[in-house]
């Protein structure tokens, strides 16, 4: 069987389970399973026997609902190759954004700078790599999350601190704080999709009764005892402005940016 005509197949059973973008996955599933690429892939080359045996595995799991990336092992976050897997999150567009907000803060010099929740490592790890004057700790609570992360920094070469902890309180100061903290209120988790709500840690997911519990706390953190210059957090759909209100209440300066989708998703907080 050729490349394309394997892809038409998958994307029929993956279209018979109500899977979005079944082309897209199918694709990329081909690919996964013969190890090739869109050119590849787009001159129809033939499928060695092995190759739809493998693609066929790679199928039946994506049937269940395990996530794409879960599949494959990896995800791309700022044009890099990241270990993923269950136990972390997977790695969003949207957070490379907040990303960008850590860097354009850093300067030329050297700063430390704290990932509060690091999980696969991705926004510690990216910061590292392209700041290299700063001194980058990356925190989480889960055990699980702090061994892919450790693996994705050693991966990269990214000069990492990795502590297990609660939020930042392991941290006797920062220049800058990090966080993509869980930000689903919890009565919403069971309505999230199959390949969110089965597969990803709940612990990476729940934010309480509102989604922000843990980034209310880690802004009270900041504001009494660590100061950074900059707090920057992501948030959920329509929690924004709550989260800024609730930072500008405790002394910070505030400013909200836009995801590419337009939603406000980065609260940056400032003390002086």
């Amino acid at each position: 069987m050729r490349a394309r005509a394997a892809a038409r197949a998958a994307a029929a059973e993956l279209a018979r389970e109500g899977i979005p973008d079944p082309e897209f996955e199918a694709e990329y599933l081909v690919r996964q399973a013969a190890g090739l690429t869109r050119a590849q892939y787009f001159a129809d080359v033939e499928l060695p026997a092995s190759a739809q045996a493998r693609l066929r595995e790679l199928l039946d799991r994506r049937l269940q609902r395990e996530p794409a990336a879960y599949i494959a092992g990896t995800r791309e976050f700022y044009g890099l190759d990241f270990d993923v897997g269950p136990g972390v999150l997977v790695p969003r567009p949207e957070t490379e954004l907040l990303v960008d907000a850590v860097l354009r803060e850093c300067g030329p010099g050297g700063a430390t700078i704290i990932d509060a929740g690091t999980g696969s490592g991705c926004i510690a790890v990216t910061v590292a790599l392209r700041a290299p004057g700063a001194y980058v700790v990356g925190v989480d609570v889960s055990g699980d999350a702090l061994r892919v992360a450790r693996r994705n920094a050693r991966r990269h070469g990214a000069a990492v601190a990795f502590v297990r902890g609660d939020l930042a309180t392991a941290i006797r100061a920062a220049d800058i704080v990090a966080a993509n903290l869980p930000y689903i209120p919890s009565e919403e988790v069971v309505e999230l999709e199959p390949e969110v709500r089965y597969w990803e840690p709940a612990v990476a997911l729940d934010g309480g009764p509102d989604g922000t519990v843990l980034i209310r706390r880690l802004i009270d953190d900041c504001s009494t005892r660590l100061r950074p210059r900059l707090l920057a957090l992501e948030v959920g759909f329509g929690q924004a402005g709550d989260v800024a209100a609730y930072a500008a209440a405790n002394g910070a300066r505030v400013e909200v940016a836009k995801d590419l989708a337009g939603i406000d998703r980065h609260v940056l907080c400032r003390w002086t």
